[in-house]
């Protein structure tokens, strides 16, 4: 139960990743009830065909400015298209993907069709999704929300999504729409294909772009789905595009002018990228075809056609032979549209907020010049702050970067926009910064990029996701070009850590744990494996595999770093006590009692000594070694220790203050673990309505105190009024933190277990099918709390006589804990004892009774003795005795308190 919480390293940026007081609880975790391990999901969502779900007048969410003026040709690919979508039958979407390499048409193919599409019938929706990353396929499909449910307010993007699906997938309103899915990467697919994608409602079309074969294999689901491979236009459709582009649409095929225009399309290999900046050339600069094709065949050309990419000889050819002449004539006469240019470069090019830029100029003023020493590089500097600092000078260079199209510029809002053909981006960089040059401006644009994000504060309030996932892209986008110049840039290096701190806030474990691994691995090789900041990386990296329950890996990597930081710090360093705390953490969350007070005890008489007796980090040692005594039955020695920390935190802090209220709810929680539910209940609501006042109700933390009284209350067999507060914790809960935060996993869960002991069985059921589902989707199979979910799935269908299909899923959460059994992997509880629960239950399901009640009987021997864990016990002892008991009615497994410790990190 209550929310305890853990220590563990600072961040790089110094600040602390969870709350600073406490034992080892989960926010959650009283109410993940063991005997049955449960916690759910609230299944699928259904959308009322009310007033609010009506579809509205119209709808036509596209990005015209970024079709080509002169866009012309491709009619049989639109005709294509379109019999696709006509031939369609049955209850799901028709699906069309369009294929192939950078600059072949593809974004302008499927804009003009979706233009086509609404301006033919006025009663269709048509959206635009950009699925080159999940962050911008979750921004611009959540708009989805905002359009057509403009009454269903949701403040995080996750709730968007989940809400976005419905409606399109809803045939009630009996709407028509058209969804595409702009560039979709090997990334953004799976989140396509696992999460966002509609899966019915005929009334629905799906139109994809993306640049590869496998990718677009895998968004087909039949023979039926139609799938292009784009090719350039024919030589005719190419000449016709770059003579209406460039304004001379008066030649004729006999017209040696009309020879020239040939020769200039098939010098560029008829690539539509490369033909639309052509024809902007010529149109801008009043130049005849003869001349540009002058241009093209000069000696400058073909040293630039030597540089090093990854592109194909035909695409090389034809974006170097197009783009040169506009980025010579804008480096001739337009510095500041270069210094423009040469940042947007190194940013993602898909979307670069102008906002970001002009947020972190600024901290150019403030770099130490030993960051960047050369003359050059303070000259760059110089140029970048003296653009900025103007706002005539930045729309101009805005402008003729537009007029020559060299980048396409938008606003929503007031957010302004560029966006960069990314084959644009790699010529900038080779043509317009010397290759000495190119790490110097990277460096500008991480400090600029990286000293915005800098400033945007606390990362893991829910209050900031929406504006840190804007910067999630461009950091993983120069952490790309720094690993391949070979940069170790600590700012960037601080800025990945930040980013993953956030992604963990948002619940993206997989993610976070990557980014994590990133820094750590960059900072080894730049600072060295005994540097502050790499054992910062790898303590981080640490906390990231405790939230993916892989605590073998988190021990070891903990064990490394006290060894380190006692040999470079010293034993008493209040960082090697707070690794030392971590270690007993972590062995807790296996069962491993004795090993955490051994260390426990030990850092918290150091902090004693060395910080004193009422310093912070004292304190959360001394409630982490109270979690520690309960874990052992030592239950007055615990409150003892609990009292203690409440009443110097009031006195200290105040009653008020953060860590009090966390102290109280630890309290809180001892009381709950002894049944003394009215004690427990009184303070569980004195921090619920505290958190309230100073925090907001929909904080975090205060929801963690809403979740917690729930649970007591439930305990209470006030069931009602638990399963009141509980549906309101879930609602806020997917709100703020989303439908698939482990968080708001917790609540359904605990919602499901008290709908079941009220006989509402099959609402409990739902809610479970649909925690089991997301559980595995976030967590992966193997994670405790997903053996939880299947466990308690199992029974609660088993109680229903849903007989095979709860055999089948207690054998398989068997197989998958024997597993974890046998890595000694499994946490929160003895291994074994975990097990057993499940084997029990798979005994019950399938064999006899009294071999089910005979083997329980001998591991309890055998852990009563080996652990001493008396909680351990209570709890398989109650799973035997619910065998026995299923002799004359039948088995459901405990509840019981299911809580672990959750890491602070410093």
């Amino acid at each position: 139960m209550g929310d305890i919480t853990r220590t563990i390293d600072m961040r790089a940026d110094g600040t602390q990743a969870g709350t600073v007081f406490g034992g080892r609880f989960h926010s959650d975790g009283g109410s993940q009830f063991m005997g049955n391990n449960f916690s759910t999901n609230s299944g699928p969502i259904y959308i009322n065909s009310s007033s609010e779900n009506r579809l509205p007048a119209s709808i036509r969410e596209l990005p015209d400015a970024i079709l080509s003026s002169h866009f012309t040709g491709r009619v049989d690919e639109l005709q294509q298209i379109d019999r696709a979508f006509s031939a369609s039958s049955g209850d799901i979407p028709a699906r069309c993907v369009i294929h192939g390499m950078p600059g072949v048409g593809k974004t302008q193919l499927a804009l003009r069709y979706a233009m086509l599409a609404a301006e033919r019938s006025k009663d269709i929706c048509t959206f635009w999704v950009s699925a080159a990353s999940v962050e911008k396929l979750a921004r611009d499909f959540s708009k989805v929300v905002d359009l057509c449910l403009p009454g269903r307010h949701a403040s995080d993007q996750a709730t968007k999504l989940t809400l976005a699906r419905a409606w399109l997938e809803d045939p009630t309103a009996g709407k028509k729409w058209l969804l595409v899915l702009d560039n979709v990467t090997q990334e953004t697919s799976r989140m396509i294909l696992d999460e966002i994608l509609p899966r019915k409602n005929s009334g629905g079309r799906l139109l994809f772009t993306t640049r590869t074969a496998s990718i677009a294999e895998s968004c087909t689901t039949s023979s039926k789905s139609l799938t292009i491979a784009l090719q350039p236009p024919g030589l005719h459709d190419a000449v016709n595009m770059l003579a209406a582009g460039a304004g001379r649409g008066g030649e004729d095929a006999e017209d040696a002018r009309y020879a020239d225009l040939e020769c200039l399309v098939r010098s560029v290999g008829h690539l539509p990228l490369a033909i639309d900046q052509a024809a902007s050339y010529l149109k801008e600069s009043g130049s005849s075809t003869k001349e540009l094709l002058d241009l093209y065949q000069s000696e400058e050309i073909m040293e630039v056609l030597s540089w090093e990419n990854d592109l194909s000889r035909h695409e090389e050819n034809s974006v170097v032979t197009t783009f040169m002449p506009a980025l010579n004539r804008v480096s001739q006469t337009a510095p500041d549209a270069v210094t423009l240019l040469r940042i947007f470069c190194f940013c993602d090019p898909e979307n670069i907020p102008i906002s970001i830029l002009k947020q972190g100029y600024g901290a150019l003023s403030q770099e130490d010049e030993q960051v960047i020493p050369t003359a050059s590089a303070a000259k760059a500097r110089g140029a970048v702050i003296d653009l900025f600092q103007s706002s005539i000078r930045l729309s101009k260079a805005i402008q003729e970067i537009q007029r020559l199209s060299l980048a396409v510029y938008t606003s929503e809002g007031s957010e302004r926009t560029i966006r960069v053909h990314d084959l644009v981006q790699l010529l900038i960089r080779s043509k317009l910064i010397a290759t000495a040059e190119r790490e110097q401006w990277l460096k500008i644009v991480i400090c600029i990029v990286c000293k915005a994000f800098e400033g945007i504060g606390d990362r893991r309030s829910p209050r900031n996701w929406s504006r840190c996932g804007q910067f999630i892209s461009h950091i993983e986008f120069m952490g790309a070009l720094a690993a391949k110049y070979g940069l170790y840039d600590a700012t960037l290096l601080d800025a990945n850590s930040c980013a993953a701190i956030y992604l963990e806030a948002c619940g993206l474990y997989r993610k976070a744990a990557s980014m994590h691994q990133q820094t750590w691995d960059r900072r080894k090789v730049a600072f060295g494996e005994e540097d502050p900041d790499t054992l910062t990386s790898m303590a981080n990296l640490a906390s990231a595999f405790w939230n993916q329950g892989r605590w073998k890996e988190a021990e070891e990597l903990e064990e490394q770093v006290i060894e380190t930081r006692k040999r470079v710090l010293g034993e008493e360093h209040p960082d090697t006590l707070t690794s030392m705390g971590n270690l007993a953490s972590t062995f807790w969350n296996q069962g491993r009692w004795k090993e955490a007070e051994e260390l426990e005890v030990q850092a918290m008489e150091t902090r004693k000594k060395v910080l004193g007796k009422e310093h912070p980090d004292t304190l959360t040692s001394i409630a982490n070694l109270a979690s520690t005594y309960i874990e052992q039955g030592r239950w007055e020695e615990a409150v003892e220790l609990e009292v203690q920390v409440v009443e110097i935190s009031k006195r200290v802090l105040g009653e008020e203050h953060p860590s009090t209220l966390v102290s109280i709810q630890n309290l809180a929680s001892i009381y709950w673990n002894q049944a003394r539910w009215e004690e427990a209940g009184e303070l569980g609501v004195q921090v619920l309505e505290t958190r309230k006042k100073v925090l907001g109700e929909e904080h975090p933390s205060t929801l963690s105190s809403m979740h917690n009284l729930a649970s007591t209350l439930k305990s209470q067999s006030r069931n009602e009024e638990a399963i009141s507060l509980m549906n309101r914790c879930l609602k806020l809960r997917k709100q703020v933190l989303g439908p698939e935060h482990p968080d708001t996993l917790n609540s359904m869960h605990n919602l499901a277990f008290i709908l079941k002991s009220q006989s509402r069985k099959e609402e409990a059921i739902s809610l479970m099918n649909g925690c089991l589902k997301l559980r595995k989707q976030v967590l992966g199979p193997k994670h405790p709390d997903t053996l939880t979910s299947m466990n308690n799935l199992a029974v609660t269908l088993k109680s229903q006589n849903h007989n095979e299909e709860a055999i089948s899923l207690m054998n398989r959460c068997l197989e998958l804990r024997k597993q974890r059994v046998e890595t000694a992997a499994d946490p929160r509880r003895s291994p074994r004892i975990y097990a057993l629960v499940s084997f029990l239950n798979s005994d019950v399901f399938e064999s006899g009774l009294l071999v089910a009640e005979k083997k329980g009987v001998g591991v309890i021997s055998e852990e009563k003795e080996r652990e001493g864990g008396r909680k351990r016990i209570l709890s398989t002892a109650y799973a035997l005795a619910a065998t026995i008991h299923a002799r004359t009615k039948k088995v459901d497994c405990p509840e019981n308190n299911d809580d672990r410790r959750v890491p602070v990190h410093r």
